[in-house]
């Protein structure tokens, strides 16, 4: 049976999904994108009979294409924690959802595997900016702060690098991403190894002294702009 992998392209979608491969490694098709290409499910509406498991976007955006991919006989894993609205009631739809706000798709997908690629949930909590939860799950390993810092970098630079209007715009597609992480179960292995990682330090680091070289337009004691 066919296999696809839908994923938001950000760290918490691709960390999410690794961890699943991780665990059970399959050849699949890879259906993702920026950041804020949310309706990803309207790539592969037309498909038949095929397994499809979805990470880290909305079904509630996608629920029309979802209900129709469950019609055409389609398993669907789901792994969200966006607003996900009324939820399709069928045999073949297979929910891991929570909303709650300190929680991120990569978090799910760690409850669903007991913990055993931990490190990884670390990284895409650091990247969707949940600092506390990150923290949390760094103690219940026990790592030092040096090692729990080399984490909240690494998700950072993955999560930087999804932010664009097209694919063109990133420094690699969030498929060619994921698939540089792939043979790393070790996050520590691919931070210290990774050309990809210091060419997204790089760019991170000139883009952020694009950004303090501009005037605000306006600040505030809650921030500037």
């Amino acid at each position: 049976m066919p296999y696809i992998d839908i994923f938001n392209g950000d760290a918490d979608g691709i960390c999410a999904l690794h961890q699943l491969r991780l665990h059970n490694p399959l050849k699949s098709r890879l259906v993702t994108g920026v950041k804020r290409d949310t309706l990803l499910l309207k790539q592969v509406v037309s498909v038949r009979d095929n397994v499809i498991t979805v990470l880290d976007i909305s079904s509630h955006a996608n629920r029309d294409s979802l209900l129709q991919l469950l019609k055409q006989g389609n398993t669907v894993h789901y792994f969200d924690h966006h607003f996900a609205g009324e939820m399709p009631e069928s045999p073949l739809f297979h929910p891991h959802i929570d909303t709650s706000p300190d929680v991120c798709s990569s978090i799910l997908v760690d409850r669903f595997l007991s913990g055993k690629y931990r490190l990884w949930a670390i990284v895409a909590s650091f990247g969707d900016n949940l600092h506390v939860s990150a923290h949390e799950l760094a103690g219940s390993l026990k790592l030092d702060p040096k090692k729990t810092e080399e984490l909240r970098e690494l998700g950072e630079l993955i999560n930087y690098n999804a932010y664009g209007e097209t694919i063109d715009d990133l420094h690699f597609s969030p498929e060619v991403l994921f698939k540089a992480l792939q043979p790393f179960s070790d996050p520590f292995e691919f931070y210290h190894a990774s050309g990809e990682l210091n060419q997204l330090r790089e760019g991170f680091r000139n883009d952020m002294r694009k950004a303090e070289s501009e005037l605000p337009v306006r600040q505030t004691s809650a921030g500037r702009i």
